[in-house]
């Protein structure tokens, strides 16, 4: 009997501590917690109403997995990527994204690209909203939709493992003046790469697309004096 208990509150107290890392996750990804702050951990535990036992843990694994960074004065702060980090993960996105715009083209059912052409009306709602989670949001759906379509199971998976570690700091790209504008009509050119059915020019502009969210991410991570 005593066991048992004993099991279940370790049960109960990886729950709890899985729980805590899903609310900082997502406020991250939120932008409510900025690439480069400081974590308090009075103010965070205060906050989400838990001790500072299971909030170190959830760090830890938050840490484990590239979400924060734990610094030499055991200060707590949210991850940032390095400029050479950003442009090696959307250099590769770029290439694997192109690919399978061309194969979604080629082997999408009609179906298939209205569907597409739903995702992208929930795109653009959000953008005249400017509800910029909802945007980023709506914005994994669409280019995840696109590698579903192109029907090659080890090329969505890499897909999907690159768009996790560029998820993380995405929102700071969006920080840069006009960047949600230009997006959006980069987004209405994929559409329309689908819509003509034209896989050539799909990879184009999904590689293209990538390649200035780098740049735009790569501005907003130059120090302010360069």
């Amino acid at each position: 009997m005593i066991g048992r208990r004993s099991h279940r509150s370790e049960e109960r107290y990886t729950s709890l501590i899985r729980l805590i890392a899903e609310k900082l996750k997502e406020a991250i990804l939120a932008g409510k917690l900025a690439p480069g702050e400081k974590l308090a951990a009075e103010k965070l535990a205060a906050a989400l109403k838990v001790s500072h036992v299971p909030l170190r843990e959830a760090l830890r694994q938050l840490a484990s997995d590239g979400y924060v960074t734990f610094l030499p004065n055991n200060e707590v702060i949210v991850s940032k990527p390095t400029i050479e980090d950003s442009e090696d993960y959307y250099r590769i996105a770029s290439a694997l994204e192109g690919l399978a715009a061309r194969l979604a083209v080629e082997r999408a059912q009609g179906d298939e690209i209205a569907r597409l052409r739903e995702l992208h009306q929930l795109l653009k709602e959000s953008y005249q909203k400017r509800d910029l989670a909802g945007y980023i949001e709506a914005n994994s759906r669409f280019h995840r939709f696109i590698a579903e379509i192109a029907r090659n199971e080890r090329l969505y998976r890499m897909i999907d493992e690159l768009r996790q570690e560029i998820r993380k700091n995405r929102l700071l790209a969006f920080k840069l003046p006009g960047r949600l504008e230009f997006s959006m009509r980069e987004h209405d050119q994929i559409l329309d790469a689908f819509v003509k059915r034209n896989p050539e020019l799909a990879e184009a502009v999904v590689v293209r697309h990538l390649n200035n969210q780098m740049a735009a991410l790569k501005k907003m991570l130059q120090p302010p004096d360069a």
